[in-house]
């Protein structure tokens, strides 16, 4: 009689609480010159790049100083365009100036994320794109080799269950892996008090303060004048999964046992 066959599938899922925090952001300037718009957009840089030096210092070789809030901080992307509008006569009206700096941050300090998070939201011409919950590298890593060995522990655990109770037992000829997949947590409900939806999201940044943008010291953390006393949020992490499938075929024999 032919060995019995049994072609199974194995899956595994595994949580894990984020490491880290990654920031995007854009600073916007728009006005009537392209002198104006520059001075704006280097002004407000500027700021953003003093503050995230204070939270991510480096050694004299240039590298973080371990346990700093942030991991890395970059400029990613500069546009600058000039539009044109017209009146309803269709005629051409003065020209108007834009630039966008887009930039990202890598935070390993929820803490100081909520902070600075609350601050930009005080910013006129800082917009929040993202907040993506993420793993360092070691731990995905890590994370893929243990995904991989739960899934075909439990093919295996499934096809001994079935082989069990026709009296034989299985060994593993063939094994097909199915796919493994890192799902990130990514929020935008980023405002205070409670989790918001996208829209809700851009509802709150185009009713934010208007004039000038305010200083980014840490010592105006506490004055923030759209949410109230204090500036620190509470966004909640969310918890990134891990999860692997794979096939595999056995092949049974007469159980010793």
């Amino acid at each position: 009689m032919a060995p019995l066959k049994v072609v199974l599938d194995g899956t595994s899922t595994i949580s894990r609480q984020p490491e880290q925090c990654a920031l995007r952001f854009i600073v916007r300037a728009t006005g009537p010159t392209r002198e104006s718009v520059s001075e704006e957009a280097t002004e407000t840089s500027n700021e953003i790049n003093q503050l995230f030096k204070e939270l991510s210092p480096n050694t004299e070789p240039g590298e973080k100083i371990p346990g700093s809030p942030v991991a890395s901080f970059s400029s990613t992307s500069l546009q600058t365009r000039c539009d044109i509008p017209t009146n309803k006569s269709g005629k051409p009206l003065p020209a108007v100036y834009h630039t966008t700096l887009s930039l990202n941050a890598f935070f390993q300090d929820f803490t100081k994320l909520n902070e600075v998070v609350g601050k930009l939201l005080t910013c006129s011409n800082v917009e929040i794109q993202s907040l993506n919950w993420c793993l360092t590298e070691a731990t995905q890593k890590a994370l893929n080799s243990e995904s991989r060995k739960e899934a075909m522990r439990n093919a295996v655990q499934k096809a001994d269950d079935y082989a069990r109770v026709v009296g034989q037992e299985v060994h593993a000829v063939q094994i097909r892996e199915s796919g493994s997949r890192l799902q990130c947590g990514i929020n935008y409900g980023l405002n205070y008090p409670y989790p918001m939806n996208q829209m809700q999201f851009q509802q709150m940044q185009q009713r934010r303060v208007t004039g000038p943008p305010p200083k980014l010291d840490a010592s105006t953390f506490n004055r923030n004048p759209y949410l109230g006393a204090s500036t620190s949020l509470d966004l909640s992490p969310q918890l990134i999964q891990y999860a692997s499938s794979v096939e595999v075929e056995f092949e049974a024999v007469e159980a010793s046992y």
